[in-house]
């Protein structure tokens, strides 16, 4: 028997198996049946990027004038170098013009194509290297927005398009940092954002940290990831009532010792703190988790990694802590980290350019700044 003469839904069940878009392309040009069928299989794809769902893992060009027509529920693309290198321009542009659904573009290259951005008017999601001015006159749809080479001051300019974000990631490049650039912010109130996520560079003599100030100009902010460099932190006195979720890691710039007293205050201003993580800071001590806890009465969680003077001392006073004053405070350090996956087995590791659920305690608190989601996509979507 030849293959063509497979049943429609037998040839279905094995088109089911090709997630590559070369593959695709290729069959979908056999014969008109192939094309019917293939364009079956693939009206339902809702992702494509390099390594995941429908990917492209090769340079080699394809005839891009029937994505559109394979494509048509698309929510999220990536659009990038390898992608432009196999696709003509054209076909893009032709590409996401016809696609209504689409939500999301990942297009992060320093030279973004304006003629993309200028088509896609209604996008919700958008990952790029940073804010250019085509970006801004649609920044209203914005509710997830990540940006790869970003800095507080740059972002105080132009926060004001993007009223409706709920959800923001910034990463600044220490090779591309300089002096005075990372300073005190003072721009628009983020009133919407529940979801924040800093990576924070600083020079070696500019030891301060402004992740946490900026949280004040989120007033109904739940969940940050602060990844920093610095050893201290700017105070804000004023508390927030809102944040129950938060990540501070501390990276190598940072090893030669974190303020603690400067880290408490902060964290004092939060008092409905309900999981706390700390990473890779070598000035904590088993003295201090003690008093941490102290100034945090709903805390549930709190998970220490990579801090060497943290030992099973911290972990017992925590227990006595408990018993005295019934709480009930899981805490993990190096010595017991491994306890965290049983013990909360809904919190996720796994690495995903895309996650289901708008879930900042699933996707994100286990993670390393380089392993959060470019996007958390709605379960309702």
């Amino acid at each position: 028997m030849f293959i063509n003469e497979l049943p429609d839904d037998c040839l279905l069940i094995i088109f089911g198996f090709l997630n590559d878009l070369d593959d695709l392309v290729e069959c979908y040009k056999v014969c008109s049946k192939w094309s019917h069928l293939i364009a079956e299989r693939t009206r339902k794809v809702k992702y494509l990027y390099p390594f995941d769902y429908v990917y492209y893992s090769t340079c080699f060009p394809i005839d891009g004038d029937c994505l559109s027509t394979l494509f048509p529920n698309l929510m999220v693309a990536e659009i990038c170098d390898k992608f432009r290198v196999k696709v003509d321009d054209e076909d893009i542009v032709t590409l996401v013009k016809k696609i209504n659904p689409l939500k999301g573009l990942i297009y992060e290259r320093d030279n973004e194509d304006e003629s993309i951005f200028q088509y896609c008017d209604q996008l919700e999601m958008v990952s790029v290297y940073c804010v250019k001015p085509y970006m801004e006159k649609n920044g209203v749809w914005i509710k997830q927005l990540k940006l790869c080479n970003y800095n507080l001051n740059s972002l105080a300019k132009v926060g004001h398009y993007f009223p409706n974000l709920e959800r923001l990631c910034i990463n600044v490049d220490i090779r591309l940092f300089s002096l005075g650039q990372n300073n005190y912010y003072n721009g628009p109130i983020f009133r919407k954002l529940k979801i924040l996520e800093m990576c924070l560079a600083s020079q070696m003599n500019e030891n301060m940290c402004y992740g946490l100030q900026f949280i004040n100009s989120c007033p109904n902010l739940q969940s940050a990831h602060i990844d920093s460099c610095s050893r201290n932190f700017f105070v804000n006195e004023s508390k927030h009532l809102s944040l129950q979720d938060l990540v501070i890691e501390f990276t190598d710039y940072g090893h030669f010792g974190v303020y603690y007293e400067g880290l408490r205050r902060s964290l004092s201003n939060y008092p409905n703190l309900k999981h706390l993580a700390l990473r890779c800071n070598d000035s904590l001590d088993d003295r201090q988790v003690g008093y941490l806890i102290r100034f945090l009465p709903n805390l549930v969680l709190f998970a220490v990694r990579g801090c060497q003077k943290v030992t099973q001392k911290a972990a017992d006073y925590v227990q006595d802590y408990n018993n005295q004053h019934g709480r009930t405070i899981k805490f993990y350090f190096d010595g017991n980290y491994h306890e965290i996956k049983s013990d909360w087995p809904q919190l996720s590791k796994k690495w995903e350019k895309i996650s289901q659920g708008f879930d900042f305690m699933k996707h994100c608190f286990l993670k390393g700044f380089e392993g959060l989601s470019t996007f958390l996509i709605s379960n309702e979507d």
